[in-house]
């Protein structure tokens, strides 16, 4: 009789571990990217009254009598099916949409969320609620190497702050093929034309270019020529000519090397060392119109960071006070062999057990690796109608197992009483 009476028990322990379960599920009702909880039962161990035998030639076979001690819980297993994703226009919060989680990073170690509610600390750190650190690749000079060791993501807003020297310009435009070569007594009769462009040292201060073309008889072989002297603003001039051919086309076959023009800076910026790329020129006749311009060069003045976006691959794209935009760096994401074997730590964080196997660590959008969707956050997964359902059943198979109790309780006082 004490049997029922501890199977009974068993059951009400196991119910109440799935009333247990279920408070936890409704309580993360709103909390971002986490996955409900389900309970596993398993039957434990049971009494044999009566062994099985065999059939023999006279008699039939007989099947074993067993009576079974309960129930005790066999798993509580983790659904990792995907939350819908809900819009808060943030750009720090983020939703993965497929496989992955975001890693995070603390004095105490590694841990895993598919939480995506982000900020931005003192420090330019993108951090979670708890201030641990988001993890992934930074940029160098915009480039981001994906097979480097992961580090803490930094966005600066209104502290990054970067410049780059001009190491190349490149012109393009006409010169008028109606002027004659220039004559430097008075009257000037044309034929000499002064273009000037703005390029930046390492610091981000600006310099001025003064390029001045000269038409000239050929003396390289060309069809027309124009000699050409440039200069960084007071410094040494370089010179050489500029050939073009019957068409007007620039002729690099009857044309000096483009020049380098260099400038020593005493500002602590690195010397200007620019290259002139003259081959887009033409020599077309427009009288007394001219329009040689620079259309191009890769420096920029000095700019701070002030604003940010992060694309579905997690390449985070700094926008710049100078107009300029740059990769700041790209998010990581990590995934495991086994998901549900990762264990929960404090603040919720996920960390690899011996089951889990090792993290995958990859970019988004990548392999078997989710996206990111920015300004978005995903849900939890929990249903309420389901786990409603469930706390039901729970309660009333808690109710059905005290009824046992309460049973064998009376059968034991009537026991007792056999002896009066």
């Amino acid at each position: 009789m004490s049997i029922a009476l501890f199977t009974a028990i068993s059951g009400l322990r196991s119910f109440q571990h799935v009333l247990d379960v279920v408070g936890n599920n409704l309580a993360n009702l709103s909390t971002p990217g986490f996955k409900k909880n389900n309970v596993v039962f398993k039957e434990m161990l049971s009494q044999t009254l009566k062994s099985a035998s065999s059939p023999t030639t006279g008699t039939g076979g007989v099947n074993p009598m067993q009576v079974g001690l309960g129930a005790t819980i066999g798993g509580i297993n983790r659904d990792y099916s995907q939350g819908l994703l809900e819009t808060t226009g943030r750009a720090t919060d983020m939703a993965i949409t497929g496989n992955g989680f975001f890693i995070l990073k603390n004095d105490m170690g590694v841990g895993y969320t598919r939480n995506g509610s982000f900020s931005i600390d003192m420090q330019g750190n993108l951090v979670d609620m708890n201030g641990y650190k988001v993890q992934g690749w930074m940029a160098t000079d915009g480039t981001v190497n994906t097979s480097g060791n992961l580090t803490d993501i930094s966005i600066p807003v209104g502290e990054g702050v970067i410049a780059k020297a001009t190491s190349k310009v490149g012109y393009s435009g006409n010169l008028d093929a109606s002027q004659g070569n220039y004559d430097p007594g008075p009257p000037e009769t044309g034929g000499k034309y002064i273009s000037q462009s703005i390029v930046y040292d390492s610091l981000g201060q600006s310099h001025t270019v003064t390029i001045t073309f000269t038409k000239q008889t050929p003396t390289g072989g060309g069809a027309s020529e124009w000699a050409y002297s440039a200069v960084i603003d007071s410094g040494t001039a370089a010179t050489g000519y500029i050939g073009f051919d019957k068409n007007g086309k620039y002729d690099a076959a009857h044309s000096t090397a483009s020049p380098n023009v260099k400038l020593t800076l005493t500002n602590g910026a690195k010397d200007l060392d620019i290259d002139l790329d003259f081959s887009s020129i033409t020599q077309l006749s427009t009288p007394g119109q001219y329009s040689v311009v620079a259309n191009y060069q890769n420096g920029y003045e000095t700019g701070v960071l002030s604003s940010f976006a992060i694309d579905k691959n997690g390449l985070i794209n700094g926008v710049y006070s100078n107009g300029i935009s740059q990769t700041l760096g790209q998010i990581a994401l990590a995934n495991f062999k086994n998901p549900e074997g990762l264990e929960t730590g404090d603040g919720g964080l996920l960390i690899a057990s011996p089951n889990s196997g090792t993290a995958e660590v990859g970019e988004p959008s990548s392999n078997s690796l989710g996206a990111i969707n920015t300004g978005t956050l995903e849900l939890s997964n929990v249903d309420i109608s389901s786990e409603f359902t469930k706390m039901i059943i729970a309660q009333r198979a808690f109710q059905a197992n005290s009824r046992v109790v309460t049973v064998m309780d009376n059968i034991l006082e009537e026991v007792a009483n056999l002896k009066r």
